[in-house]
């Protein structure tokens, strides 16, 4: 394996967020770097809402930052800075990914719900048909990705109810047979087969589940996009009522290869310098 160096003409890509402690895409991302000998490097950039413009726009000046990976809770505010959105970035309203042309503009796109989709696909998740609960209402980009892989109904939880009959009725609009809905009882599993928690409760020491459960069927999917702890109160509860269940480890994954692929990275990049 080629040493990871840094130098003057290495390209660099960041991961904005707050927090930023949990996120596994640089280990992935440099991992990568480090194996094809790409002069390249993935660092984590902290970033509060109060200062998300002035920082983001600074940060996107540097003439070495080639693109940003945009986590939680900056999806939606980082449309704004884009010149251009994809097709999927437009439907969701929000994106993950940023990436400066040769003319120096900035693309936007989406791929949480593409990543998570094949992520659980390779975990050998069941997808097509089942009907699954979603909580929090930020993660429009998996709604997408889960009725574009077949599933046969997705209802929403979330604590702002309007929000989120604005984002089922806009999803709706794209799937003439209204698959998706809106529910006020996120803790009601019944006629659930997929679980996915979208929302960041579990995230901090302390926090229980981000719902009410009580009893969980053994056939019953779990998926918990936290990245950290690895596992949560949600994904625990799971196991111990053996249900198939996973952090979001698998949608990180998932999402690498759409990643590189975005940012035009491959292991024929220039080798780094020692």
């Amino acid at each position: 394996m080629t040493a990871l160096t840094i130098d003057g003409s290495t390209r660099q890509y960041g991961i904005v967020g707050d927090p930023i402690t949990q996120v596994k895409t640089p280990e992935l991302m440099n991992a990568f770097f480090q194996q094809n000998g790409i002069n390249t490097v993935c660092v984590p950039l902290q970033v509060a809402a109060a200062t998300f413009d002035s920082s983001l726009r600074g940060i996107m000046a540097l003439g070495n930052v080639a693109g940003l990976v945009i986590t939680v809770p900056h999806k939606v505010r980082a449309c704004a800075l884009a010149d251009t959105l994809s097709a999927q970035a437009q439907r969701v309203g929000a994106v993950n990914v940023l990436r400066r042309d040769a003319q120096g503009a900035w693309l936007g796109d989406m791929f949480d719900g593409a990543g998570l989709v094949a992520g659980l696909q390779a975990e050998v998740f069941t997808l097509r048909g089942q009907h699954v609960k979603q909580l929090g209402g930020s993660g429009a980009a998996v709604i997408f990705a889960l009725l574009a892989a077949g599933v046969a109904a997705l209802t929403l939880c979330d604590p702002n109810g309007d929000a989120a009959q604005a984002q089922v009725d806009r999803i709706n609009a794209h799937y003439p047979n209204g698959p998706a809905r809106v529910s006020t009882a996120p803790a009601d599993l019944d006629g659930i087969d997929l679980l996915i928690n979208c929302s960041p409760v579990g995230m901090q020491p302390g926090e229980g589940l981000p719902a009410p459960f009580t009893v969980f069927s053994p056939a019953l999917q779990a998926v918990d996009i936290i990245m950290h702890p690895p596992e949560t109160p949600l994904i625990a509860r799971s196991r111990q009522a053996c249900c198939r269940a996973t952090n979001g480890r698998p949608m990180i994954e998932g999402q690498l290869a759409a990643f590189l692929t975005f940012f035009g990275l491959n292991a024929k990049e220039s080798p780094c310098r020692h």
